[in-house]
């Protein structure tokens, strides 16, 4: 069973990054975006790397997606 660890939201609350404790115990980040249409969340994306923990995970998210970065 797979546990979201942590969402980190872009200032425009249109896409988000999913820090996820995958059920094998390795963490990831999937990134996620808004539907402008219906208010509702897209399914998220593939893994974005396999990391031995949550804050690695989360320190790959902030260092590779743009608007985490700045």
């Amino acid at each position: 069973m797979e546990e979201i660890a942590g969402t980190l939201t872009r200032s425009d609350g249109l896409e988000r990054a999913l820090i996820v404790i995958r059920a094998d115990g390795l963490a990831t980040y999937r990134r996620q975006t808004m539907d402008s249409a219906s208010g509702r969340w897209k399914a998220s994306g593939p893994d974005c790397g396999l990391y031995d923990s949550v804050e690695s995970a989360e320190a790959e998210a902030r260092a590779r997606i743009w608007w985490l970065a700045n």
